[in-house]
């Protein structure tokens, strides 16, 4: 089941994220340093308003809609309805405030206008998201997550294609409200799909209560858990200006977004299958559901980051425009490895929190790790630079990651899967001799064959070392086993 289903999730998973890296190396050859770090900066905080005020929702629909009868369902639609006005004044709210922050002044009204759009439709394009996801809406699903990545890249490649004195006069602002008008089309086809029922009726104070309980340390660990991740940004614009964020931020990008992406091709259907084994009463079947997503989130994960650290001096030269390549030769390696870690962390050791509704200790690591972060990224940046504050990140991450999978395993009785790691491990390692024995890369070709040569290998060794499963592979995508 869970190979079919994570078949039928394949295009939104390759869709929207392989747009998302195409546009960081496109856009550093469109935007200045000073200009890519206003957009990356903006992307940040999308992502932050989207936890403070929006998360909490899906998180709990995630968890207790597939289980909800008709009357709780009635209840829930009750307080979608508040949340979603909630949440568009409180967004904009924030905007203001943090782009009177970056800005040093009051934005005008055309920026604050774009910014807003794009935050909005962003975060609720991710938030419906999830609930097609509840809903198995597959088509819905894929259009949310590929149509505002995948359209606005086209939409920005056309505008800046089109402007009067080439590609570099496009701005910040002109991006970002390529991807608002993208996202825009992508709500535009989902929201009649998905037959919303919004009232403003008095909400259900009992339900309310469960919902904060539940979901609102699930959003204030969303909040700590991207302080690492995408909150260095900020530290980086406070101690080193935004020209520095955008050299930064396309390593550090570029890194966190290739491991995201490996890490969503396998996880976008495996919760849903823990999550009903759960609520027919089978706990340790979902807790082998677990370990078995980790397992496969591995075999996916572990290759990737590997490969991107091995190529990432001939990625870098060829892709990257020429001001920022040394900065993201510094900065990649480092990028991956937090990234790596941070997504083994939240699809993998975090589950078994939400499974036992255990948000709580997920808050308290999250608290944890962020505050080793503002540590370790201050002292990071004043000792090494840009590749301290990274190395910064990183620790903290590795520390909060490590505490994670020692209660999951102890506390939540998360099963390990061994057997299946040591052959995910093996077969990483003989593609990563096979890639160091290459030659120095100095082309597409070679670059491409190299990734091509290093994968063949990791099936290989995979295919080998699992030849007595292969029968029961081919079983699983069968829709009638």
């Amino acid at each position: 089941m869970l190979i079919r289903q994570t078949v039928l999730y394949l295009p939104a998973q390759l869709l929207g994220p392989l747009a998302q890296l195409a546009a960081i190396v496109l856009w550093t050859h469109w935007l200045d340093p000073n200009e890519f770090g206003l957009f990356t900066l903006a992307l940040a905080t999308q992502e932050a308003v989207y936890l403070l005020f929006l998360a909490f929702w899906s998180y709990f629909l995630l968890r207790f809609l597939p289980g909800a009868d008709t009357a709780t369902r009635e209840r829930m639609d009750a307080i979608e309805s508040w949340v979603f006005f909630a949440n568009g004044a409180l967004q904009a709210a924030t905007l203001l405030v943090l782009l009177r922050y970056v800005w040093h002044e009051w934005p005008d009204a055309t920026v604050l206008l774009t910014l807003f759009v794009f935050t909005f439709t962003r975060s609720y394009c991710t938030h419906l998201a999830e609930r097609a996801k509840v809903a198995n809406a597959i088509g819905v699903y894929t259009a949310l997550q590929s149509v505002g990545p995948l359209g606005g890249l086209i939409i920005g490649w056309i505008w800046a294609s089109s402007m009067s004195n080439g590609p570099a006069q496009i701005g910040p602002t002109q991006v970002l409200a390529a991807y608002a008008i993208a996202q825009t089309l992508s709500l535009v086809f989902a929201v009649p799909s998905l037959r919303l029922k919004l009232h403003l009726r008095r909400p259900d104070a009992a339900l309310l209560r469960r919902i904060c309980l539940y979901g609102l340390p699930l959003a204030v660990s969303g909040v700590l858990a991207w302080v690492p991740g995408n909150g260095i940004r900020f530290v980086v614009e406070h101690g080193k200006g935004i020209a520095a964020v955008g050299l930064f931020s396309v390593g550090w990008t570029l890194g966190q977004r290739a491991c995201a992406f490996a890490a969503m091709l396998v996880t976008a259907a495996a919760f849903p299958i823990a999550l009903r084994l759960e609520a027919d009463g089978e706990k340790h079947r979902a807790l082998e559901q677990l370990a078995l997503n980790g397992a496969l989130l591995c075999a996916i994960l572990l290759p990737t980051a590997t490969g991107l650290i091995l190529l990432a001096d001939p990625l870098s030269r060829l892709a990257v425009s020429s001001p920022y390549v040394a900065t993201t030769l510094s900065i990649l390696p480092i990028a991956t490895l937090a990234g790596l870690v941070k997504n083994l962390r939240s699809h993998f050791a975090n589950q078994p929190f939400l499974l036992a509704q255990k948000t709580g200790w997920t808050l308290a690591i999250d608290a944890m790790e962020t505050g080793l972060f503002l540590i370790g990224a201050a002292i990071g940046l004043r000792t090494m630079g840009l590749a301290g504050a990274a190395w910064g990140a990183f620790a903290a991450v590795l520390i909060g990651a490590l505490v994670s999978f020692v209660i999951a395993v102890r506390k939540l009785d998360m099963p390990v899967p061994v057997a299946h790691l040591l052959r995910i491990v093996l077969a990483t390692a003989a593609m990563a001799a096979t890639l160091s024995l290459l030659p120095p890369l100095s082309g597409w070709p070679t670059l491409i064959g190299a990734v091509l040569l290093g994968g063949t290998v990791y099936a290989a060794t995979l295919a080998l070392c699992y030849r007595g499963h292969l029968g029961k592979l081919r079983g699983s995508l069968n829709p009638t086993s």
